[in-house]
């Protein structure tokens, strides 16, 4: 594969890259969307916006329009690694073939360092078994960080840090626990998992290792003017040297080869079987209403976490017609929805990848974020915006 200038040439799809036109468009159809636009540079925005054509000789046609998207501008990318996670921790499941183990076999986890919790019985689970099934279910479901921890320490650092290399993403970085307690050094010490046939025969055990020590490769990481540190304020930017680090092209990336892996080359596709695959998709696509394991109740409202075209709004009333397969994240002012919209009805189909920063005194982890006044609306407005365009270029 080969990168020009923030757009991708692959070779079993066709991608073009437009930069701005198009978005600058959209941008200028509402006033929240002219005034986040207007404001670019302070709220950190980043915009893909990818088109899909069908060609007649069965290939993929992708072709992305981008405003301000710079893989040198950093955004903490929060819960957005809960995609990669789970697609990685489905391809190594998916490599124990002589234990023919799946997403579904059951498994116990086991402390065995720091900042790490035993884990052999799950009652949010059917019949109270821990599953990476179950786990992943409730990571892209409802964004779960227990959930997310364990997933993580089942693949490890350095298996994920090779993969992502391997599929393209040599700047990524997923290298952290979802927990405020693990440093990095307890970052890098991983459960031990046991699994086992359903008849509570042992199959395995797996326990990952780390020996290597990873950074975040951006350069300014530098966050803010200050950030409270329990309960003390500390005048300065905070560091993100050892958090995450996902682009936002590499995540819009990563969904369009999960949502269409034939067409792209196969050496930068997931080692996931069709199962896998449909399994992913469903989950980034439903609605916690749709879960019964567990049972969500009304906090959990119909379209939450469907920021992108409903914002937060618990009383949206859902498209039957747009489905809509996502992963988010939101931290420190940030945040970041990763989507793709389809309307099989009308025959539409696009992906949609935004990032924004919130935060307007500049002080991290005062629980002060703009995320409701300015972060959602804009979210809502752009969704909302992105597809009518599509239905109107469907009309003509």
């Amino acid at each position: 594969m080969m990168r020009i200038a923030g757009c991708f040439i692959l070779f079993w799809a066709l991608l073009g890259c437009r930069n701005d036109r198009v978005l600058k468009r959209v941008l200028k159809s509402k006033p929240i969307l002219k005034e986040v636009a207007s404001n670019k540079d302070s709220l950190r925005l980043q915009i893909i916006y990818t088109t899909i054509y069908k060609q007649k000789d069965g290939t993929t046609k992708f072709v992305s329009h981008t405003f301000h998207v710079d893989s040198n501008l950093y955004f903490y990318p929060a819960s957005t690694a809960k995609l990669l996670v789970s697609a990685m921790a489905l391809e190594k499941i998916e490599a124990e073939t002589q234990a023919n183990a799946t997403f579904n076999t059951p498994l116990k986890a086991f402390a065995i360092g720091p900042c790490q919790t035993n884990d052999e019985f799950d009652t949010t689970a059917k019949n109270a078994t821990p599953t990476l099934g179950h786990y992943i279910h409730k990571m892209l479901l409802v964004s779960d960080n227990s959930a997310y921890n364990r997933v993580f320490d089942y693949v490890g650092q350095d298996q994920l840090q090779a993969r992502l290399a391997q599929l393209g993403f040599p700047s990524a970085r997923i290298i952290q626990r979802f927990d405020p307690a693990c440093n990095p050094e307890a970052n890098r010490i991983h459960n031990r998992f046991e699994f086992y046939r359903p008849d509570s025969t042992f199959l395995f055990s797996s326990t990952a290792t780390t020996k290597n020590i990873y950074t975040n490769p951006v350069t300014n990481v530098a966050i803010g003017n200050a950030y409270y540190f329990g309960d003390s304020l500390v005048k300065q930017p905070r560091q993100f040297r050892y958090n995450n680090n996902l682009s936002l092209a590499d995540l819009n990336q990563s969904l369009m080869r999960l949502m269409y892996p034939r067409a792209f080359d196969a050496a930068q596709q997931f080692h996931l079987n069709t199962s896998d695959l449909q399994f992913l998709k469903t989950q980034l696509g439903m609605y916690p209403y749709e879960s019964d394991y567990p049972k969500y109740d009304s906090s959990y409202f119909p379209a939450y976490k469907k920021y992108l075209y409903y914002g937060k709004d618990p009383k949206a009333v859902i498209d039957s017609n747009l489905r809509i397969y996502n992963i988010v994240g939101q931290a420190y002012g940030f945040t970041t929805d990763i989507a793709y919209f389809e309307n099989t009805k009308k025959g539409i189909s696009f992906f949609l990848a935004v990032s924004l920063y919130t935060n307007a005194d500049g002080i991290l982890n005062d629980d002060k974020y703009e995320y409701n006044t300015i972060a959602f609306p804009f979210l809502q407005a752009l969704g909302e915006a992105v597809y009518q365009r599509e239905l109107n270029q469907h009309k003509n």
